[in-house]
C-alpha cells in the first residue's frame, strides 16, 4: 500500500492540470476586502466608473472563495454605486440580491444598507407609494439611530416632492432632527424649508435658506431649484422663474452626467465581455481538470489493481514456499528418524565393540598415565574397533536398506576412494558428530575430521554425479 501511496503522489506532481492555487483562501479573502474597500474610496471621489469595476471584481472574488458575506457587500455596493448614477434597475436588481443575502446571514448593517438602496431605486423608478411602504418597514424595525435619522429624511423627502404632504414631511424631518440634529444629504435642509414655508413658517424657512447660503451652497442646483418653489410660494413668479432657469443653467452637468452614465455602461458591458470570457475560460479548465482527475482515477485503479495481483501473486508464492519448507522439514524429520535409526542399529551392531570403549575409560581411569602397557591396550582396542571390516560391511548395509542405497550409489560414483574414506563417509551420513568420528576413525583432532570432511565435499561438487546434491545435503 505504501508503493500505492507513493505514485499517486508521483502523479498529482507530475500533473499540470490539476487546480492548485496559488494563494490561499485567506489571502484572496484579504485582497477581496482590499477590493470593497478601494470601491468605497472611488465611489466617494465620484469615480463612479472604476468603482463599478473594482466591485465586480470583488463580488467574483467572493464567489470564487465560497464567502457570502464578502459577496453580500459587493452586491450591496454594486446596488449603491448604479443608483448613484442613475441606473436604477441595475441598483434595485444589486440591492435586492444583497438584502436577501443580508437576511439568510442575519447581518442587521447590511440588512440597513442594502433595503435602504432597494428604496432609493424605487424611487428613482418613479414607484414612490413602494419606496415609502419600505421605509415605514424599516422605521419599524427598530434599526440604529443613524439609520432610523436617515431614513426618517428619505421619506420626509418622499414626501415633500412627491406627495406634496407637508406637514408629515415636516413631522418626519423633525422626528430625524431629534436624534441626529442634521441630515445626511444637504438637499434635505431645502426640502425641509419648503415644507416649512408651505405650512406658514416662513420665517424659520427664510432662517434655513439664509444658513444655507452662507455654508456656500448658493450656487447649487438643488438650492436654486427649491428657492425657486419657495419664491413661487410668494406668488413672485418671474424671479421664480428666473431661479429655476438659473438651476437649469447649473445643472447643465446632466449631459456630462449623461455621457458617464454612457460611459459606465461601456464599461460595464465590456468587464461583462471580460467576464464572460474569464468564465468561458474558467469552464474548459475545470473541463481540463476533470478530465486530469479522471486520468489519475484510472491510473489509480490500475496501480491498485495491479498492486492487488501483485500481493495476490507473492502471497500464492509464499504459500507455495512455505508448503516446500514444510515438506523439507517432513524429510529432514524422516532423515534424522533414519539417521537415528542407523545409530541405534550401529550401536546394537558394535555393542562388543562399545564395552572395549567403556573398558577403555577404565584403563584409563584406573592406570596412572605413565605405564606405557596403558597405552598399548588404548591402542590395540580401538584398533580393533577401527579395523572390523565385516561390520563396516553390515553398517552399509543398514544404510543401503534405510536410506535408499546411498553407500552402495557412493562407491559406484567414487569407485577410487580408500576403504577409510568410505567408512569416513559412511558415518557422516549416518549423522555422526565429529568426536565420535575421531574416536572410531583414529583421528588426532576434531578439525582433522572436518578437514577430512572438507575435502569429501569439494570432490562430490566437482562431480558429475546426478546425486551430487543428494550426498551433500548429508555431508
Amino acid at each position: 500500500m505504501e508503493k500505492v501511496l507513493k505514485l499517486i503522489l508521483v502523479l498529482m506532481t507530475a500533473l499540470p492540470l490539476l487546480p492548485v492555487s496559488c494563494v490561499s483562501v485567506p489571502e484572496r479573502r484579504l485582497l477581496v476586502q482590499d477590493l470593497i474597500e478601494e470601491g468605497q474610496l472611488q465611489m466617494d471621489e465620484g469615480r463612479f466608473e472604476e468603482a463599478v469595476i473594482t466591485f465586480t471584481r470583488a463580488r467574483e472574488g467572493a464567489v470564487d472563495i465560497g464567502d457570502v458575506v464578502l459577496e453580500a457587500r459587493a452586491l450591496q455596493a454594486l446596488g449603491e454605486t448604479y443608483n448613484s448614477t442613475f441606473f436604477y434597475e441595475d441598483g434595485l436588481f444589486f440591492s435586492d440580491s444583497a438584502s436577501r443575502m443580508a437576511f439568510v446571514l442575519c447581518d442587521t448593517l447590511l440588512i440597513e444598507s442594502s433595503l435602504a438602496q432597494v428604496a432609493k431605486s424605487y424611487t428613482g423608478l418613479g414607484y414612490y407609494q413602494e419606496a415609502d411602504s419600505l421605509y415605514q418597514v424599516l422605521l419599524s424595525s427598530g434599526y440604529s439611530s443613524n439609520f432610523e435619522s436617515r431614513i426618517l429624511s428619505e421619506r420626509a423627502f418622499l414626501a415633500a416632492r412627491f406627495f406634496d404632504d407637508f406637514p408629515r414631511a415636516i413631522a418626519l424631518y423633525e422626528e430625524a432632527l431629534a436624534i441626529n440634529a442634521s441630515f445626511a444629504r444637504y438637499e434635505h435642509w431645502f426640502a425641509y424649508a419648503y415644507c416649512l414655508a408651505a405650512t406658514g413658517r416662513v420665517t424659520e424657512a427664510d432662517s434655513i435658506m439664509e444658513e444655507m447660503r452662507f455654508a456656500g451652497f448658493e450656487r447649487s442646483g438643488p438650492f436654486q431649484e427649491w428657492m425657486s418653489h419657495l419664491t413661487a410660494l410668494r406668488g413672485d413668479y418671474r424671479s421664480a422663474y428666473s431661479l429655476l432657469d438659473e438651476a437649469s443653467s447649473l445643472q447643465r452637468n446632466g449631459i456630462l452626467r449623461i455621457s458617464r452614465q454612457s460611459m459606465i455602461k461601456a464599461q460595464r458591458e465590456y468587464f461583462e465581455l471580460q467576464s464572460r470570457q474569464a468564465q468561458a475560460h474558467e469552464r474548459a479548465r475545470r473541463i481540463r481538470s476533470v478530465f486530469g482527475w479522471a486520468i489519475l482515477l484510472v491510473i489509480l485503479v490500475a496501480a491498485v489493481i495491479w498492486f492487488y495481483r501483485y500481493d495476490r501473486r507473492r502471497e500464492l508464492e509464499r504459500a507455495s514456499l512455505l508448503d516446500w519448507a514444510s515438506n523439507m522439514e517432513n524429510q529432514m524429520n524422516e532423515l534424522s528418524v533414519s539417521q537415528a535409526k542407523l545409530r541405534n542399529d550401529y550401536a546394537q551392531l558394535y555393542r562388543s565393540y562399545f564395552q572395549q570403549i567403556g573398558r577403555i575409560n577404565d584403563i584409563v581411569a584406573n592406570s596412572p598415565s605413565k605405564e606405557k602397557g596403558v597405552y598399548f591396550q588404548l591402542r590395540q582396542l580401538i584398533k580393533n574397533i577401527r579395523l572390523d571390516k565385516r561390520g563396516q560391511k553390515q553398517f552399509e548395509a543398514m544404510m543401503n536398506k534405510d536410506l535408499e542405497n546411498i553407500m552402495l550409489h557412493f562407491r559406484d560414483d567414487f569407485p577410487n576412494c580408500q576403504e577409510d574414506t568410505y567408512r569416513f563417509v559412511s558415518y557422516v551420513f549416518a549423522g555422526f558428530d565429529a568426536p565420535t568420528i575421531r574416536v572410531l576413525m583414529g583421528f588426532s583432532s576434531d578439525a582433522a575430521v572436518y578437514t577430512k570432511k572438507s575435502g569429501i565435499k569439494k570432490s562430490v561438487l566437482s562431480s558429475d554425479s546426478p546425486r551430487r546434491d543428494w550426498y551433500l545435503m548429508f555431508l
